[in-house]
């Protein structure tokens, strides 16, 4: 793991919408983090979905920092990012809107760069339908 995060911690206020989201609809932003751990290419995802509803029952158990928690080791490994599981105990359960609007930007700036690794896609070619 050499890869270190593309936005501290610290750097939740902006922009306005990502942080807006994560400190007042927590569970829509970690649906959408989650949908987007799937599949990186993506820009925009669902807010509402399985582990968005997930979070919100583990939140009546108060224990949706452990649901982040393991969201944010994954996004780890996945992405080869410095870092340790108590880290990710301690970020989760103390700042859980900074982890969450930080996880967000990274997902953002690997989406940014699959597409642009990606390069220029010609589209498709027309087929005209037999007569």
């Amino acid at each position: 793991m050499s890869n270190e995060w593309s936005n501290s911690i610290w750097d939740c206020c902006s922009p306005a919408k990502t942080c807006m989201l994560g400190w007042c609809c927590a569970c829509f932003m970690y649906g959408r983090t989650s949908e987007r751990l799937e599949d990186p290419a993506l820009k925009e995802g669902s807010y509402v979905n399985g582990d968005c509803c997930l979070f919100v029952l583990a939140g009546y158990c108060g224990l949706s920092w452990v649901l982040m928690m393991m969201k944010r080791r994954d996004l780890r490994e996945k992405f080869g990012i410095k870092g340790s599981v108590g880290e990710d105990c301690i970020l989760s359960c103390c700042c859980p809107c900074c982890t969450l609007v930080q996880q967000e930007k990274e997902l953002d700036a690997q989406a940014s760069r699959f597409q642009a690794a990606s390069g220029y896609e010609a589209p498709a070619a027309m087929a005209y339908p037999p007569k």
